[in-house]
């Protein structure tokens, strides 16, 4: 039999139920327990009644069933019988052996026992005579209802988050094996799933590291043969993941993937997409950057001409929307189209800071490229500007270079002396 850890199986319960499950088995209230080649099965003894319990194992999947008011969640029950299994395994009946006690009755008191199933558990019986596998047939209906309604009951976080998480891959799994059988429902409930994703993360944010690679994995099912593609509502619900989700670097990056693999398969709805992304926002909004760099990485990697023209123009009033289109152009290896965008913001925006900011990137540009003679030229601007320590030194090692120093040296120490700034020789 596959074993059940004690370690494994406490993390599942919270501690009061865990608790009370040993309190359970310790006074007897877990009756007739049966050991098959998975699971365990016995009845608990409540208040209420008598509770069926089974425990089933199935490679690092572990489905626990109860017949009390709390199923859903580990409960009391369930932790009762486990404890029974860590203290006296030897008390669990094998199903083997209860094989050979039914084999022993006679016909009429087999039909009688057999009868007392029915009553008992008539669906499974039923499913038994009709030699039917136990798998679930869910019409697209059924499957999207079950995901809209996928939540978190109350308790243990951590208890319910890996509940959650084994119900969201139970989910794919579902859909996966629907839209195999050429049922558009399985898309559906796909967006289903998606929104319902969507909602939580807006209520639940704390739970982003739980949700977030769930939803990823649900969007591999966009690369599936028979997918419609990503278009009308199910992009709406995609976008508002990624808009209204504070993002790390790494999980914007895996949202762009997304969408460049699909975008290149013509596989989402490019004119709706690209609507959404230029749709107006305060440029200092965190959902503004995102549409900006999506729609930025989309016209530098696929885009026209006339597109990266008009991201351009929309710099103008906003030094950074440039700085954003910078960096896009940079990560993108597309340093002339930088040095190109950079000298026309110098001829639009022409306060001293921002003409700073801008001769540094330049400056940075032309370092990397080995053009260091430009570079260096920038450079001594900036520090008439604002001369300091670390500009001195970084000023003094780039002239060095170019073999430009003892020409340079006496002009700035006078931008040294203008600020008032202690002598060079305080600078090394």
């Amino acid at each position: 039999m596959q074993t059940f850890n004690r370690k494994e199986m406490r993390k599942l319960f919270s501690s009061e139920k865990w608790k009370q499950g040993r309190a359970y088995w310790q006074t007897g209230l877990v009756l007739d327990p049966v050991q098959g080649s998975t699971s365990l099965q016995a009845t608990v003894s409540g208040l209420t009644g008598a509770h069926r319990v089974r425990i089933r194992r199935n490679g690092n999947s572990i489905t626990m069933d109860c017949s009390c008011a709390e199923a859903g969640s580990p409960c009391q029950h369930a932790a009762a019988v486990l404890w029974g299994w860590f203290l006296a395994p030897g008390e669990f009946l094998k199903v083997e052996q209860l094989l050979l006690k039914i084999k022993a009755l006679s016909k009429e008191e087999a039909v009688e026992l057999i009868g007392q199933v029915a009553k008992e558990e008539g669906a499974l019986l039923q499913r038994l005579l009709k030699k039917e596998q136990a798998t679930q047939q869910l019409t697209g209906n059924g499957l999207l209802c079950l995901v809209s309604n996928l939540g978190f009951n109350y308790g243990s976080p951590w208890v319910n988050w890996r509940l959650f998480e084994a119900s969201y891959r139970s989910a794919l799994k579902l859909i996966v094996r629907t839209t195999q059988e050429r049922n558009t429902g399985g898309w559906e409930a796909l967006f289903g799933l998606i929104k319902r994703t969507k909602d939580l993360l807006t209520i639940a944010p704390e739970a982003k590291n739980l949700l977030l690679p769930l939803f990823f994995e649900a969007t591999d099912l966009f690369l599936l043969p028979t997918f419609p593609g990503l278009r009308g509502e199910m992009l709406n619900e995609f976008m508002a993941v990624y808009l209204q989700t504070p993002l790390e670097k790494v999980e914007e990056e895996l949202f762009h993937q997304i969408i460049f693999k699909l975008w290149v398969k013509e596989l989402v709805e490019k004119e709706k997409l690209c609507s959404l992304l230029s749709s107006s926002d305060d440029p200092l909004k965190l959902c503004a950057l995102k549409k900006f760099r999506l729609r930025g990485l989309i016209s530098i990697r696929y885009g026209k001409k006339e597109d990266l023209e008009e991201l351009i123009d929309e710099c103008k009033s906003h030094l950074m929307r440039l700085l954003w289109l910078l960096d896009l152009l940079e990560e993108n290896s597309q340093n002339e189209e930088a040095k190109t965008l950079i000298k026309w913001g110098l001829s639009i925006f022409l306060t001293i800071e921002d003409r700073y900011i801008l001769r540094y990137r330049l400056a940075q540009i032309y370092r990397k490229a080995g053009e260091l003679r430009p570079a260096l030229f920038l450079e001594l601007l900036n520090f008439k500007e604002r001369p300091g320590k670390a500009e001195y030194l970084s000023l003094k090692q780039l002239a060095m270079a170019v073999g430009e120093w003892d020409a340079l040296k006496e002009r700035v120490d006078g931008y040294l002396k203008f600020r008032k700034f202690v002598n060079s020789s305080d600078y090394g």
